[in-house]
């Protein structure tokens, strides 16, 4: 059978077999075209970083792991081109449809990663997320993504886009099951406990529909978890857009020291959407780089205190709304995508872990609510997690 190349490789592998039978015994994954596997090219998403590049002389110890602990791989899939994207489009491969909402975008830039679990065809993938790339596509596409602390995950043997910002992360339809590959890749196994409090910054809440803060505000109720609203960001000089920026302005930069001289041999391959970014990115100065990352330490610094100080867990939209639209224009995207990465960014540039929870059957389409903890406590998320969607069960149980 013939495989969508809309969202698998064809640079194979096809198939790598499970190595050990272990806790991830009987399940499927796929992995995004950033990660490498021995004897094959990453493409990146791009044709022309493809041929210019040679096959990997090593494979991800992510994939490694995985494979030793039961699980086998079933494919490659897309990446938006060099990851530079969130809205899981490719010009030279086409679009992955979104199995939640066909006519909307499926989020990038691990799209291929989200699109196959949330078809059924695999039982959990990994990808990469730097500026929202797994939570964007676990949010339109209606699945659970897990972005973890930075650094708490060996990214050797991967593509690399931005060293401040990038992790790996994963996709899976369960919150059980995101647990055990959580384990199996981070090698740790904690004690871990659900939040008492949430913490909703006003900032927050403007971004969220009624619907869908009337859900979260009943998921807490039911799990007897207190919401808790404020105006930390605003009090302390903060804006999204302020955020947005900050972000994309130390991942431009960074991009361009990793990448300039293939960027300035092939940039001219790229969607012109990311080319344009690129184009930006390179107007960004050393001093603006360095201002920038002061500013993201003492931010950082802001948020780590106040998860600290009064034992808060964060309640984030992991998007705006649904997914946009297919039809939606390039303009309007490029507009939207700046308010999407004003959310994304507050895990980002503190470099917390995030895990994303869907909503369903909300009228704005496939979409949800994160909840963001201090460094290293992803268990204590998926714990959380666990607790708020008994809140969704009920909901769902309710509409029948």
């Amino acid at each position: 059978m013939t495989k969508d190349s809309r969202v698998y490789c064809s640079q194979g592998p096809e198939q790598l077999p499970a190595k050990e039978r272990g806790s991830l015994s009987g399940t499927q994954f796929v992995f995004k075209d950033l990660f490498d596997v021995k004897g094959f090219k990453t493409g990146a998403g791009n044709p022309q970083w493809l041929a210019t590049h040679p096959c990997a002389p090593t494979t991800s110890s992510l994939i490694s792991k995985l494979l030793n602990n039961g699980a086998e791989c079933v494919g490659r899939v897309q990446t938006d081109e060099l990851a530079y994207s969130l809205n899981g489009q490719n010009i030279h491969y086409g679009t992955p449809v979104n199995p939640a909402a066909p006519d909307c975008i499926p989020g990038g830039s691990s799209s291929g990663s989200a699109v196959t679990v949330a078809n059924g065809e695999c039982d959990f993938s990994i990808g990469t997320d730097t500026g929202g790339s797994v939570r964007v596509p676990a949010s339109y596409c209606g699945l659970f993504g897990l972005r973890p602390t930075l650094g708490s995950l060996d990214l050797h043997a991967c593509f690399e886009l931005s060293k401040s910002f990038d992790t790996a992360g994963i996709f899976s339809r369960e919150l059980p099951l995101l647990r055990k590959v959580w384990r199996v890749l981070s090698g740790s196994k904690s004690e871990s406990h659900s939040a008492t409090h949430l913490y909703l910054d006003n900032q927050c809440a403007q971004v969220l529909s009624e619907e869908r803060l009337a859900r979260l505000k009943h998921w807490c109720k039911q799990a007897d978890i207190e919401l808790i609203c404020g105006d930390l960001l605003h009090e302390n000089g903060w804006q999204l857009s302020d955020l947005s920026l900050l972000f994309r302005t130390i991942q431009g930069f960074e991009i361009i020291q990793k990448h300039g001289l293939w960027l300035e041999q092939h940039g001219e391959s790229l969607d012109p959407t990311i080319l344009e970014r690129v184009k930006w990115s390179r107007t960004i100065s050393e001093q603006d780089y360095l201002q920038a990352m002061d500013k993201q330490a003492k931010f950082k610094e802001l948020i780590t205190y106040h998860l600290t100080e009064y034992a808060l867990v964060w309640a984030i939209p992991t998007t705006p709304s649904g997914p946009p639209a297919l039809t939606m224009s390039g303009e309007a995207l490029a507009t939207y995508r700046m308010q999407l990465m004003g959310v994304t960014s507050i895990a980002g540039l503190s470099g917390l872990p995030q895990l994303h929870l869907p909503m369903r059957g909300l009228q704005e389409g496939p979409c949800g609510i994160s909840v963001m903890g201090l460094t290293n406590r992803e268990e204590d998320l998926i714990t959380t997690g666990e607790a708020l969607i008994q809140g969704e069960k009920l909901v769902q149980g309710d509409s029948k």
